[in-house]
């Protein structure tokens, strides 16, 4: 199987990094949801918990931010994940 929630939250940290440091203005996300474990396309293995962490991380970046949920609808945790991302996001 593909990246567990741990190997998504530290490529997420790389990612962060290097915005630090191109200090952009906005961010857009591209809310790939089809990275959870019970996604039948995506092969990772994502848990739900790891979206909350990964709203609170871009969350804390403290820019304008537009999010494109745009992964994950062959599933029915898809309205989990998305509030698990967006109780982080909004916490």
């Amino acid at each position: 199987m593909g990246s567990d929630g741990d190997v998504y939250l530290d490529a997420l940290a790389i990612l962060i990094d290097h915005l630090q440091r191109y200090e952009p203005e906005a961010v857009v996300v591209a809310l790939g949801l089809d990275a959870h474990k019970d996604d039948p396309l995506a092969g990772l293995t994502v848990e739900t918990e790891a979206f909350v962490e990964l709203g609170k991380r871009l969350a804390a970046l403290a820019l304008p931010t537009v999010i494109v949920q745009e992964g994950g609808y062959p599933t029915e945790h898809l309205s989990a994940n998305l509030a698990a991302f967006m109780q982080g996001f909004t916490a």
